[in-house]
């Protein structure tokens, strides 16, 4: 048995949750793990030395697919590195099942700062010492590579979205390739979702009362000691039922929901200036509806106006008015905090 949808990416964007969504649905099926990473490129932190295409080939892959129940109308997998792997391009699309990929992106600015919370606290990649504006410097200048994590080292070019789009365009089609939107997500889930559902095949009523739980959180450990063991000890566990149990224990014990953080705000307007050319290409090319990234754009230039001193402040006061008015479409922080 072999997967015929696949998400792909990206990472950061919900698609822990959106698996959770999906596999909840009797009509689909999936493996243990949500991400398999067997198509990730050999060399990359992700790769598996005992579970790859490379030494491990189709049969494999199937194998993961085991206790999936053979009625099953979807059979999903996801893993967001994908999006980024070489391997996963070239042999995804030729399945034996043609499977149709999806891919859930996220305004770029927002991405980077819920990667760089999820590597620093719920992992170690990045030291915990680390500043936000430090780890964009060490992005840059390649001066890290954050203990052999491409997903970090290459942050800002993987948030770069439609060179890899064009990529998997170019490999499966555009009839093959779905995008979504992390915003959509967190604002409209249960209409995404029985869209999504129409889309797939499966029985969109599901999603009418179901809670829409929520996956793959960053959290900050209160103990920094007893967090790096259980670093050291989850990468040799086996996911199953143990697993839950203890994983659940340890977040009961060492973890609290993250605070509040002193924002950059100089920083995130830089860099929202920096990915602004690529949402008119998004618009142009994939024809995607982003009116929300550029209400956040906004919004940030906005916030750090009011930040700069008095008189660099005339020039956005006149913007402030139209700004009120999108500003109820944006999705809110706290929400969108709720999926990281």
């Amino acid at each position: 048995m072999l997967p015929n949808w696949i998400i792909i990416g990206a990472p950061k964007a919900a698609t822990s949750t959106l698996f959770r969504w999906l596999a909840d649905h009797p009509q689909v099926g999936g493996p243990r793990e949500k991400e398999t990473y067997y198509f990730v490129d050999p060399g990359t932190h992700m790769f598996r030395p005992r579970s790859n295409f490379r030494d491990g080939g189709l049969e494999g892959y199937e194998k993961l697919f085991g206790s999936c129940d053979r009625s099953a109308k979807v059979v999903i997998e996801a893993t967001p590195g994908y999006l980024y792997s070489e391997t996963a391009v070239r042999e995804l699309p030729h399945l034996p099942t043609r499977p149709e990929f999806i891919v859930v992106l996220r305004e770029p600015v927002a991405q980077l700062q819920s990667l760089f919370s999820y590597f620093q606290q719920n992992w170690n990649w990045i030291p915990r010492d680390m500043t936000f504006r430090d780890f964009i410097a060490a992005v840059e200048d390649g001066s890290s590579d954050f203990g052999g994590n491409e997903l970090a080292a290459n942050a800002i070019a993987n948030a770069w979205y439609p060179e890899h789009l064009r990529r998997w365009e170019a490999a499966v089609g555009r009839e093959r390739l779905h995008i979504l939107l992390f915003e959509e997500l967190v604002s409209d889930n249960r209409a995404t979702m029985q869209r999504l559902a129409t889309k797939l095949g499966i029985h969109p009523c599901f999603y009418e009362d179901y809670d829409f739980p929520r996956e793959n959180r960053t959290y900050v450990a209160r103990s920094g000691a007893l967090q790096d063991l259980n670093i050291g000890l989850r990468s040799r566990l086996p996911q199953g039922a143990l697993y839950d149990i203890l994983r659940w224990l340890y977040r009961l014990i060492n973890t609290r929901p993250p605070g509040f953080q002193a924002r950059d705000v100089e920083l995130e307007s830089a860099l929202a200036d920096r990915f602004s050319p690529m949402l008119t290409e998004l618009e142009r090319d994939f024809q995607l509806d982003v009116t929300l990234w550029r209400t956040a754009i906004r919004a940030r230039k906005l916030t750090s106006a009011n930040a700069a001193p008095s008189d660099s402040r005339q020039e956005y006061r006149a913007a402030a008015g139209h700004l009120g008015r999108l500003v109820p479409a944006m999705i809110s922080r706290s929400s969108a905090r709720e999926f990281e």
